[in-house]
């Protein structure tokens, strides 16, 4: 039979991307298998967010076919659409696979592994092609539902308004039948993402913001949860916050990008917000939602950030209410505005930097898993733990617990957090079954 085998680079989205590809070839009767060398088709979703990110790509295909010398491998993602000349150049890569690719993608690739294994098809391709099918995030009890695509805003650093277009809305009529397939599908926690999430609704006419889709769908009932992935700043409005902080299915948690936490850098950067602003709104979320798991990106050795203005960043991280931070290293991106500004600083001093950060960011999540030891939680139960151990459960907060004792996945319980090790690594008792997601 037939394999697939996936590998994502980069973001939640391309997480998503790989879901879709994944239940198309399902579809078709090519099913996922974690081992690249039992495939005979081997699909890398790129990323290029950074060179490190384009470099990781074109070593992750040289090692795929290593693995599998006969597999059929498709590039596909963000570097497939910004350099998909240099891919198709590479002899490891067989097809590449771009954004206008999309509607007739599964037929592409079935017509291309049909021509490689005639044996495998004898059936032919059209056949196995489903006219919907759902993602497939191999077995895992939470999906990501694309809500938006592409971007408005034109940072100086970003790449990913070339790569992935101007902001486009999914209808919310479409967004929720999507979200009860899911449902129906038996997935408990349910992620809405986009390239920039918050913007959803703007090209929709009034009344129609993330807000009111969040309320929409946390509405529905069941017994499932909704979290939002990422957000930034000036999109975190009133009408979101009094979600997060009052309905029973909204996960407490909210990833908001910072980049750098000192203003000079981020007018260079050309944000549309500065640290006072930013401030302001993590501060409120925790004061609505003490309890809330508040995560930042943060981009060290962009051109102008001074040994003093990262000394800035990393003060107001320390003072700010963050308890995760997700740190990338500038690099330059073709056609961006920071592409050839100067002065661009030498690996050495941005891998210090990014060390420094990510130990700060190690310290916020450990004190932050502390302060919830004790208390309970609502917890989606998932699969077995790291290194063997007993089954995981995430709660609303982004707290990723092994449990004590066994219980059954893909349900909800109430759990204590009992035990945090000095990695930040936690441990829960299980209270009680619980319902607190219905309604």
């Amino acid at each position: 039979m037939t394999g697939l085998h996936v590998t994502t680079l980069g973001c939640k989205l391309n997480q998503l991307d790989s879901a879709e590809i994944a239940g198309a070839m399902a579809g078709a009767r090519v099913p996922l298998v974690d081992d690249p060398a039992a495939a005979s088709l081997v699909v890398v979703n790129t990323c290029t967010v950074t060179a490190g990110a384009d470099a990781d790509a074109r070593q992750i295909v040289r090692r795929r076919r290593r693995e599998s010398p006969r597999a059929l491998i498709v590039v596909t993602g963000c570097l497939a659409e910004r350099d998909p000349g240099a891919l198709r150049a590479m002899p490891e890569v067989d097809l590449v696979l771009r954004r206008a690719d999309r509607p007739g993608a599964a037929a592409i690739v079935l017509a291309r592994l049909r021509e490689r294994f005639p044996a495998d098809f004898a059936d032919g391709c059209a056949d196995r092609l489903a006219d919907e099918t759902l993602p497939d995030f191999g077995g895992r009890t939470r999906a990501y539902l694309r809500v938006q695509e592409g971007c408005d805003l034109r940072c100086s650093y970003c790449v990913i308004p070339s790569v992935r277009g101007d902001s486009v809305s999914v209808p919310p009529a479409q967004v929720e039948r999507r979200f009860r397939a899911l449902l129906d599908a038996g997935y408990k926690e349910i992620v809405l993402t986009g390239v920039n999430t918050g913007d959803y609704g703007k090209d929709l006419g009034r009344g129609v913001d993330l807000a009111a889709l969040l309320g929409r769908l946390a509405d529905i009932p069941g017994e499932f949860r909704v979290r939002l992935n990422s957000v930034e700043p000036r999109c975190v409005t009133p009408g979101l916050v009094d979600l997060i902080a009052g309905h029973p299915r909204v996960a407490r948690h909210l990833q908001i990008p910072l980049q750098s936490g000192c203003d000079d850098v981020l007018r260079a950067m050309r944000r549309n917000y500065r640290t006072g602003d930013y401030m302001r709104i993590v501060t409120d979320l925790r004061r609505r939602v003490p309890d809330i798991g508040l995560g930042a990106d943060v981009i060290v050795g962009f051109p102008n950030e001074t040994d003093e203005r990262f000394a800035k960043t990393a003060s107001f991280i320390e003072r700010s209410p963050l308890n995760y931070l997700h740190v990338f290293s500038w690099s330059p991106r073709p056609g961006t505005g920071a592409a050839d500004m100067r002065p661009v600083y030498p690996a050495f001093a941005l891998a210090s930097r990014s060390r420094l950060l990510r130990s700060l960011g190690r310290r916020l999540a450990h004190a932050f898993r502390l302060s919830q030891r004790g208390r309970t939680h609502e917890a989606l139960v998932m699969s077995g733990g790291k290194d063997g151990g007993g089954p995981r459960a995430l709660t609303s907060n982004f707290i990723e617990a092994e449990l004590l004792a066994p219980h059954p996945g893909n349900t909800f319980a109430t759990i204590a957090i009992a035990k945090v090790d000095s990695s930040g690594r936690a441990w829960a008792t299980v209270e009680n079954a619980s319902r607190a997601c219905s309604r």
